[in-house]
């Protein structure tokens, strides 16, 4: 049997019986060149199957044991390190490597010894023995040339390269890059070419040569996929989805940053885990998922400091501090950075630390701290003047640039943002240039210069619509959006101030609940995709079953049982969002920004046409707290200022909800009382009227209303709203829309017959009425199919939506405010989730939520709805009757009887709730019973 065979057999093996009786049989073979042999196998296969290399530390383990002869020894501490390394052993891997080294030079095989220090090399690098490392490498490098050995020459320099680079001395690297490559190149050396054109790329992006980065990475990962070299796939993959972020190309770095970590996690290469983890955090944090980032970097961090690899720890805790910051956790976001910059100090990485002062000066920006915010930009700039890393010095730029405009130091500020802003698009740094220009938008304010203002902040806004446009799912792009929604606001401002009213309006709905609008002008799930990986769909599935179990386990859990469960359900829900995010980061969205924007925007016109002369659109703004609204009717658009601060509405709401409180468990005992009890309930109901509507009568009239809310006013029942004799539902048709976008689209949809309804009720102690209800709407529908007790199950709502014109839920309902898409309806088996009702299309044109705070959501930036509404307009139904708080059974149950009644007489939706809530206010009913149940959509 030849060696290079009996070498494949040993590694193969399965047990040290079995490795044993093959040396045996094989005595004569069994000896240095075997060793040899299995070192071939093992670098052959720790950038392809890192599980294999380790295998041949086993194999080289047994043969030593069975011929202890020096060489043999050497080889097994050398394939010992190799395999340390693929598992994230680094100081080991130095010991081993080290300890072959020795023994080699005992036998005098100066050469062999030196190859053993190239993987050292880059063990060192990871722990930031940078010094270290390179004295080792220059001294292997002499013994190579020395012995014509161009392979290893090149190995070596590709590590120094590599090594200088984190030292950030990129044009050093590109040195050693290029004549690693050139070496590679003449002895026609695939593998190792594939890897030096990466590293060479590498180079090129931290020099913001990007076209040459490209250049490289796509030569490389074109080599390494066809050379089947698994692990510089993976790496190559990061390196392209970092090269994309720099370049504010955020979905193809979504892309190749999650198809880079699910590779590592299958090869199980610990450490590249874990930095794969920390590059998918930092493509989070540019999307402005800022808790989510945070999360990873906590975690992360911890596991870098663990595997030794300060370099990557000193980054994670560099951008925890910056992302602490952002989430205004100032204490936390301190102590990072100075944790960071240790870790810099120690790895002496000048240029690290100086980021780390660029982190601290944007903190003390937030904070208003403009003086200290230049000081630090100051201190970091003495090192960044001689990086070369473009990105940092512009980085530098912008915030000595905005620190000088909130110090009122005009032309300094103007001069340094201009070059900032021309310097970002030279180097394509479209993110600080959008900033930039954000920055020089309101020094022309400052300055009184509308026009240049009106540029600067329109150039803003297509340069975030370009950004945003290719992102893939609707969370990366509801986040990105979330904090670049100053230039928006801002030109709205400028053009109301010139009364250009239909302008101000234009650019107020630009940034008004533009994902929900753009979910609603796609037809569902029809975007393109790339196809799910087969590995995280049964993840989702398995995790969405023991989900639903615990769900149902929380329905009949002692007290004593709660806590546990809901912490499982906690974590269950985690693994789920964080397995929705990376299936959709591998998805494709080929979004036109022009197209999209149009789309997505109020048309007046249009928008005017369905207004038509019975309804008025009222769209609530807040600048600086303070409640503006405008008025849009079928002809005209009016505007009027400082209504109230969203602060006083806020406080009034809350003495509402504390009178509607006291009703909340029953009101028998309370019978002699409710006179008493309406008359406060009313006192902040007309408290409401006069600060939110009585200003606005003039442009009113008798019309019936679509209320587009901000912020607070998503709460208040304006149906309810008392103007001393009369509650507003008496004289006009009310519904809400969460922009008036969204309202024009729904109205667009094809009005058809609702013939059938799904009819869905569970009840208990609580509501236990809710049997009664659906017995009694069973007799309105001609047409119905109705699922009580335990028929009302998750499988039968899955399997029954789709199919009806309405559907009716009558259960409980919980928003959760920390996770709102998890805000769920109970039924029998468990929770629906709103992540459970967007993953179906429904048919529905109207669903009725007839259980409690089944309104409730959390608003996000820009009036992003996220809560069980926003889960049934993104898969179909045009309208939602939905309640803002606890209902009581016995007055629902009249009310939906009432309501569905109304509604098979041909009456419209709106119309249908106004009559049933009338009758409750003719018999003199304490609003609590009755105003609770809104309408959301036409």
């Amino acid at each position: 049997m030849l060696r290079q065979n009996l070498a494949k057999k040993l590694v193969s093996a399965k047990s040290e019986n079995e490795r044993k009786t093959l040396l045996e049989k094989n005595r004569e073979k069994s000896d240095e060149f075997l060793a040899r042999a299995v070192k071939e196998i093992c670098y052959a296969a720790w950038t392809v199957e890192p599980i294999k290399a380790q295998k041949t530390a086993t194999a080289i383990k047994s043969l030593f044991k069975f011929n202890p002869k020096k060489e043999i020894e050497a080889y097994f501490f050398w394939i010992s390190g190799i395999a340390d390394l693929t598992s994230g052993k680094l100081e080991s891997t130095i010991e081993n490597l080290d300890k072959s080294a020795a023994v080699f030079k005992t036998l005098e095989k100066e050469h062999e010894a030196a190859n053993t220090q190239v993987a050292k090399l880059y063990a060192l690098a990871l722990l930031g023995k940078y010094d270290e490392a390179i004295i080792c490498g220059e001294n292997a490098l002499k013994i190579f040339e020395k012995y014509e050995d161009e392979l290893a020459a090149g190995k070596i320099e590709m590590n120094l390269s590599n090594i200088v680079s984190r030292r950030e001395f990129h044009k050093k690297a590109e040195k050693y890059c290029l004549s690693a490559r050139d070496r590679f190149s003449k002895l026609g050396e695939k593998t190792w070419l594939t890897m030096a054109e990466n590293s060479l790329a590498n180079t090129y992006a931290e020099i913001n040569d990007f076209p040459n980065a490209e250049k490289f990475y796509t030569n490389a990962l074109y080599r390494a996929q066809a050379e089947k070299m698994n692990v510089t796939e993976a790496e190559i993959e990061a390196s392209l989805g970092n090269l994309a972020m720099f370049r504010g190309r955020f979905a193809d770095a979504l892309g190749f940053l999650e198809s880079s970590r699910q590779k590592y996690e299958q090869l199980k290469m610990p450490h590249q885990t874990a930095i794969a983890e920390l590059e998918i955090a930092d493509i989070y944090l540019e999307l402005n998922l800022s808790a989510e980032a945070l999360a990873i970097y906590e975690k992360v961090s911890g596991k870098l400091r663990k595997l030794k690899l300060q370099g990557e720890e000193a980054r994670a805790r560099a951008n925890l501090g910056k992302t602490a910051g952002l989430l205004k956790k100032t204490r936390t976001a301190r102590n990072e950075l100075k944790k960071s910059a240790n870790l810099y100090i120690a790895e002496k990485n000048k240029v690290g630390a100086a980021a780390v002062k660029l982190n601290e000066a944007a903190l003390e920006l937030n904070l208003e701290n403009f003086q200290k915010t230049l000081n630090l930009v100051k201190e970091a700039e003495k090192f960044l003047d001689k990086s070369e890393n473009l990105r940092h010095q512009l980085t530098a730029k912008w915030l000595k640039g905005e620190a000088l405009r909130k110090l009122g130091k005009i032309k300094a500020a103007e001069k340094t943002l201009l070059q900032t802003f021309q310097n970002a698009i030279e180097q394509e740094q479209a993110n600080i240039a959008r900033i930039a220009l954000n920055s020089l938008g309101n020094l022309a304010v400052q300055m009184g210069e509308k026009a240049k203002a009106k540029k600067h902040f329109e150039k803003a806004i297509e340069m975030i619509e370009n950004l945003r446009a290719p992102l893939p799912a609707e969370e990366f792009r509801m986040a990105f959006l979330a904090n670049k929604l100053a230039p928006f606001e801002n030109l709205a401002k400028i053009y109301l101030a010139e009364n250009d009213l239909e302008k101000a309006f234009f650019y107020v709905e630009k940034g008004r609940s533009r994902a929900l609008s753009e979910n609603l002008n796609n037809d569902f799930q029809t975007k393109n995709q790339t196809k799910t990986s087969a590995k995280l769909a049964a993840k989702l599935r398995s995790l969405r079953e023991e989900l639903n179990w615990f769900y149902s386990r929380l329905n009949r859990a002692e007290d004593a049982e709660i806590k546990g469960l809901e912490q499982k359900v906690n974590l269950r829900e985690k693994q789920i969002a964080d397995v929705m995010r990376q299936i959709e980061s591998t998805k494709a969205a080929k979004f036109s920004p022009r197209a999209e924007l149009s789309a997505n925007s109020a048309d007046l016109s249009d928008l005017q046409k369905h207004i038509g002369k019975r309804k008025v659109l009222i769209e609530f703004v807040s600048f600086n707290d303070n409640l503006s609204v405008f008025i849009v009717s079928g002809t005209k658009i009016n505007y009027i200022e400082n209504l109230a601060k969203e602060s006083e509405i806020s406080l009034l709401l809350e003495g509402l909800h504390f009178q509607f409180g006291a009703l909340r468990f029953g009101t028998v005992h309370l019978e002699k009382f409710m006179p008493e009890l309406k008359k406060r309930a009313d006192f902040y109901l007309r408290k409401l009227f006069e600060k939110l509507l009585a200003p606005l009568e003039d442009f009113l009239e008798m019309r019936d209303l679509v209320i587009v809310p901000v912020g607070a006013l998503h709460y208040v029942p304006f149906n309810a709203l008392f103007d001393g004799e009369n509650y507003l539902i008496e004289s006009r048709e009310i519904v809400y829309a969460p922009s008036a976008a969204v309202w024009q689209k729904l109205n667009r949809k094809k009005v058809k017959k609702l013939e059938n309804a799904l009819l869905f009720g569970f009840a208990d102690e609580r509501i236990p009425l809710v049997n009664d209800e659906i017995k009694a709407l069973e007799k309105i529908f001609e047409k119905s199919e109705s699922f009580m007790g335990n028929r009302a199950n998750f499988k039968n709502y899955t399997e029954n939506a789709p199919d009806f014109d309405i559907l009716h839920l009558a259960c409980h309902g919980q928003f959760r405010p920390e996770n709102p898409l998890f805000s769920s309806l109970h039924l029998a088996d468990g929770f629906i989730t709103v992540r459970d009702i967007c993953s179906q299309k429904l048919s529905a044109q109207l669903v009725t939520l007839s259980a409690c705070e089944t309104g409730l959501n959390k608003i996000f930036a820009g009036d992003e709805i996220l809560g069980l509404a926003r889960g049934f307009l993104t898969v179909g139904a045009s309208s939602l009757v939905l309640s803002l708080w606890t209902v009581n059974d016995a007055a629902t149950s009249k009310l939906m009887t009432d309501f569905y009644a109304q509604l098979q007489r041909g009456n419209s939706v709106s119309a249908s709730l106004r009559k049933a809530q009338k009758d409750f206010i003719e018999q003199d009913k304490h609003p609590y019973f009755w105003s609770s149940f809104v309408i959301i959509g036409k």
